[in-house]
């Protein structure tokens, strides 16, 4: 799993949490829960538009063989049990996604 899989899983992780600790408090009064919503307001906002470019690299045709090999370089080491890593793989796939992150329209959105 890449290092933008955990990212991911740990945000997910955090939204989740997140929503838990709402119900909980729903008794709550109403001016923690309006501070509460203005604070996730300003969350939604702040969101880092790289990690949308990197994500939509990742899954862009152009970068598709690198996440293939990688991908099955992952399942022969934790199916099979090879004794190799997938290093080779990983630092290809980073390459490719760094590129089209570098040719996209990220700088165009952070004028």
């Amino acid at each position: 799993m890449s290092e933008y899989d955990d990212e991911i899983e740990d945000e997910v992780e955090e939204v989740e949490e997140a929503e838990e600790e709402e119900e909980a408090e729903e008794g709550g009064e109403e001016e923690e829960e309006e501070e509460e919503e203005e604070e996730e307001e300003d969350e939604d906002e702040l969101k880092d538009p790289l990690i949308a470019e990197r994500e939509r690299c990742v899954n862009s045709y152009a970068c598709t063989g690198f996440k293939h090999a990688f991908e099955a370089c992952q399942t022969r080491v934790n199916d099979e049990g090879v004794k190799e890593n997938c290093t080779p793989e990983f630092f290809d796939l980073l390459e490719c996604r760094d590129k089209c992150v570098s040719h996209g329209n990220l700088f165009h959105i952070l004028k």
